[in-house]
């Protein structure tokens, strides 16, 4: 069974014939007739006639199994982002969980952390799980960062601050070359999409 991309190309190839089936030429009987590749009396215009007939008709039967080939991959396609949105969904549902989860550990942890200091241990050992309480390493806490970002400046510290690349604010391009406004390096482009339904 050809795949859509085979029958497209066959389908190109088709058109080819068409314009093939003008140049067709017929040998002369010699008595001012023509014969075909058989030998048999031809009328050129009935044989060109016969011939565009037959093309027309393998058209419609290639157009019947592009259609009913695309039809089968756009089904597909269906089956698959309907698929996609499944997991996607999942995904968020299991994010969501996660999350969540984590939270209550973090939680559960502080309890622990919090009883085991106010009773002044530092270790349990027990068969199913052994607890400890460690000290973890230094960590920078910025008390107020936009005034620590306005002393960074004011004392020349740039090389504590991280700055952004500046970003393309695309609608607004968008806009101004909408309005016919003349930006450099930007144009305004269409491109195609199939949609199924």
């Amino acid at each position: 069974m050809s795949s859509l991309y085979e029958m497209t190309r066959d389908f190109e190839g088709l058109f080819e014939q068409y314009e093939a089936i003008s140049d067709v030429e017929f040998a002369s009987d010699g008595n001012g007739g023509y014969i075909d590749d058989d030998g048999n009396p031809v009328d050129p215009a009935a044989a060109r006639e016969e011939m565009v007939q037959a093309w027309f008709d393998t058209l419609d039967g290639m157009e019947q199994e592009i259609q009913n080939k695309a039809e089968a991959v756009a089904i597909y396609i269906k089956s698959i982002t309907a698929e996609a949105e499944i997991i996607k969904a999942e995904e968020s549902r299991l994010r969501s969980r996660r999350q969540s989860k984590e939270k209550a550990a973090e939680r559960m942890k502080k309890y622990l952390m919090d009883c085991m200091t106010a009773a002044k241990l530092k270790k349990i050992d027990m068969p199913r799980a052994a607890i400890s309480i460690r000290n973890n390493a230094e960590a920078v806490e910025i008390t107020d960062e936009s005034g620590f970002i306005a002393w960074a400046q004011a004392n020349d510290r740039d090389d504590l601050l991280k700055y952004s690349a500046p970003e393309i604010r695309k609608t607004f391009v968008k806009q101004d070359l909408k309005a016919g406004k003349d930006i450099p390096y930007a144009k305004l482009t269409r491109s195609q999409s199939v949609i199924i339904k």
